[in-house]
């Protein structure tokens, strides 16, 4: 925002945005095991049979460095029962559950496709969803990217309205700007001003404080003056 209500200095401050994208280089997905019954043997067991299924079929494809999974964890089985009512408001007898849980990272993408159709095949099998990430280099590089344009876009809006300002006549005395929301971990972007400037060429230095109340560019300097003045004595 630029306010010209009658000043000599201007200060103005602009908001840069800045934004980077980036095809998905890891997914990760989970998946859970999950069987109902009255027994609660047969549950447990048909839940750990296919959770081994699952994790037999993952534990041939793992490679952290090569792929195509990079990272993979495995939840015990869990089983707890409970005692539902029927409509009428009898208690019927105990059902048991049994739940496992299954998470792998991929880093190729088709060969995740072709697991996930023939583990989702499976009885009791339920997938819960995909999650798309970068790798900690490509973020660095995008947020690197991001942050190099936003300070870009801050200095030509700055320079835009500093010169709006002269134009209309006002003088800057200063131009700051706010970057995007995204940081490094410093704090800082390499290579980048952290407070970008006015342009040197539509700079006019300020008056001194000393300089008489009619040519007098700062508010200081006029307040000073006018709380020395003497009101006229009535006789």
């Amino acid at each position: 925002m630029v306010d010209f209500s009658g000043q000599d200095d201007v200060q103005i401050s602009v908001h840069g945005e800045g934004h980077a994208q980036s095809p998905a280089e890891r997914a990760t997905v989970s998946l859970a095991v999950s069987f109902d019954g009255d027994d609660r043997r047969n549950v447990r067991d048909r839940s750990a049979a296919t959770l081994a299924v699952c994790i037999e079929s993952i534990a041939v494809l793992h490679d952290p460095a090569a792929g195509p999974v990079v990272d993979w964890a495995a939840d015990d089985v869990q089983v707890w029962a409970e005692r539902p009512w029927n409509s009428e408001g009898a208690q019927l007898p105990l059902v048991y559950h049994s739940r496992a849980q299954l998470t792998a990272t991929f880093s190729d993408v088709r060969r995740l496709s072709v697991w996930l159709e023939d583990a989702a095949s499976q009885d009791g099998v339920n997938v819960g969803g995909i999650t798309w990430a970068v790798t900690d280099l490509t973020r660095r590089e995008l947020e690197a990217r991001a942050q190099r344009d936003a300070v870009a876009h801050a200095v030509d809006k700055a320079s835009v309205y500093a010169a709006c300002s002269v134009s209309a006549g006002a003088h800057p005395s200063s131009c700051r700007s706010r970057r995007s929301r995204t940081r490094s971990p410093a704090g800082k972007t390499p290579g980048c001003s952290p407070w970008p400037r006015v342009p040197p060429s539509i700079w006019r230095p300020l008056p001194s404080a000393s300089t008489s109340p009619s040519t007098c560019g700062s508010r200081r300097a006029r307040r000073g003056y006018r709380r020395t003045r003497r009101r006229p004595t009535l006789r």
